[in-house]
């Protein structure tokens, strides 16, 4: 019997121990990550937002950046960023705004690949490699592509832009 309190004390001994060591060990992971600048901060809350993004997009078929690597044309690829735009599946088409005073320009968007301008929807893109798509649609964020832009602006960066 003494045997058995001696055995059990020395596992309680034990027990204390490692709880003391495991809250120096929790108390220490605080510190460092109190040590973090702003900078740092906003990066992991950045890193954790896209890792979000990306489980959402995968959850619908799409690549970590919303692109449906496995659509006929460009258009259907990204329309996951065409937001409200309205699309003609069969011609592979967007129009993003459509005004009356617009009779006189034309009514389809302007399209920025890796800074080069098009008239309409490229189709030599490889979809694997397109890492980033904006819409411009208001007139303020189309007024630096002029009349050009006039109809709205879609924007595509691929990987071949950020290498």
């Amino acid at each position: 019997m003494k045997l058995f309190l001696e055995r059990s004390q020395l596992l309680f001994c034990i027990i204390i121990v490692l709880i003391f060591i495991s809250f120096e060990v929790a108390a220490q992971n605080e510190i460092e990550a109190k040590e973090l600048s702003k900078k740092e901060i906003r990066a992991l809350r950045k890193e954790k937002a896209f890792e979000r993004q990306k489980t959402r997009y995968q959850k619908r078929g799409l690549n970590s950046w919303g692109i449906n690597e496995n659509a006929p044309n460009l258009v259907m690829a990204i329309r996951e960023h065409l937001g409200s735009a309205r699309i003609d599946t069969q011609r592979g088409l967007v129009i993003i705004r459509q005004s009356e005073s617009m009779k006189n320009s034309q009514s389809y968007p302007l399209w920025i690949v890796d800074g080069q301008q098009f008239n309409f929807p490229p189709n030599n893109i490889a979809l694997q490699n397109i890492r980033e798509v904006k819409v411009y649609e208001s007139l303020a964020e189309t007024n630096k592509w002029g009349q050009l832009g006039r109809a709205g602006v879609v924007e595509i960066i691929t990987l071949n832009a950020i290498r």
